[in-house]
């Protein structure tokens, strides 16, 4: 999808656009933000939000960690970084899995496997829907956690209820390997 488009959802949304039944009042600093996104001036958004977020606005806080994600001038992924986990401080499952996959790819991070996997875990409980699935890869193959091939299949099940067709085949493979093992055990 579009980052742009998506840019502009998330600042409308933060000034409750689609929210309220009574028509909302912009921000005047969302407003400008949404502006210089509008005639792509990236910095002039981001020096627009940073007040904002730094006061604790949410939509200001994801707004500004996806302007840094942009491969524009200002592209600076350890600022994303931080204000995606200042985001994930709101209960933002998009924001903590952002962090999650920071932290397991090494964007504005180095690699933490360990710090991935509880980012994911809180994420997935929120409602994320692909952090189930990488949480179950990571027990599976024994990722930044104790490899546990049952935990991996109930986290595989857990995405494949989510509508995830290559979870739900994980599952059923990983099903058949313990249901072998089971029958090959000794008594």
């Amino acid at each position: 999808m579009n980052p742009l488009l998506l840019l502009t959802l998330a600042l409308l949304l933060a000034s409750g656009h689609g929210v309220r039944a009574a028509p909302p009042r912009l921000d005047p600093a969302l407003l400008r933000a949404q502006q210089a996104v509008d005639q792509q001036q990236f910095g002039r958004a981001i020096r627009a939000l940073v007040p904002l977020a730094e006061r604790g606005h949410f939509g200001a806080q994801l707004s500004l960690a996806r302007l840094f994600e942009l491969p524009i001038p200002q592209r600076d992924l350890a600022a994303s970084l931080r204000w995606y986990a200042r985001a994930a401080e709101h209960g933002s499952p998009e924001a903590m899995e952002a962090v999650a996959l920071a932290h397991y790819l090494g964007r504005g991070t180095p690699v933490d496997m360990g710090v991935a996997a509880e980012w994911f875990r809180q994420a997935a409980d929120r409602g994320a829907e692909a952090a189930p699935y990488i949480l179950a890869t990571m027990y599976d193959k024994g990722e930044g956690v104790p490899q546990d091939r049952r935990l991996a299949r109930n986290w595989y099940d857990r995405a494949a209820r989510l509508g995830d067709v290559a979870a739900a085949a994980r599952r059923d493979a990983l099903d058949r390997q313990l249901d072998e093992e089971a029958l090959t055990a000794p008594p």
